[in-house]
């Protein structure tokens, strides 16, 4: 927070200063700046994670098993407002592969609920090995 304080204070004062246009020119720096310093500490290429509710969620991960070549994790759950027990899936994947999951899960349940993430470090069989030391 006392990054983001002082980088604010920093533009703000270039905008009194050297005008507007001077200022949006900081703050694009900025931007950029702050995006590559992400890209150096977690990587270029970011892994997607999906959980999956579904009332047919055997036939969702059976697809995402054959088709996307993936695992599946079954994760018990139960739902906050009806209390009922639910399964939630559990999917990594590679970020190219992001069009075709929702595809799959769409023809299969259309009322399927569906959140997808980035997971900025993915370790394991079908991504990056473990190092042993």
């Amino acid at each position: 927070f006392a990054l983001l304080f002082m980088d604010g204070l920093v533009v703000f004062t270039s905008g009194v200063v050297f005008g507007l246009e001077r200022a949006m020119y900081a703050l694009l720096a900025l931007y950029i700046t702050s995006k590559t310093v992400d890209m150096v500490q977690m990587g270029i290429g970011y892994s997607k994670l999906a959980f999956i509710i579904s009332s047919k969620q055997l036939e969702v991960g059976q697809a995402i098993l054959k088709d996307l070549d993936r695992g599946v994790t079954i994760v018990n759950a139960t739902g906050g407002y009806t209390g009922s027990d639910r399964k939630i899936l559990l999917v990594v994947f590679e970020q190219k592969e992001t069009t075709r999951l929702k595809e799959i899960v769409r023809v299969i349940d259309p009322l399927a609920f569906v959140v997808v993430a980035n997971a900025h470090e993915v370790l394991g069989e079908g991504f990056k090995r473990v190092e042993n030391h």
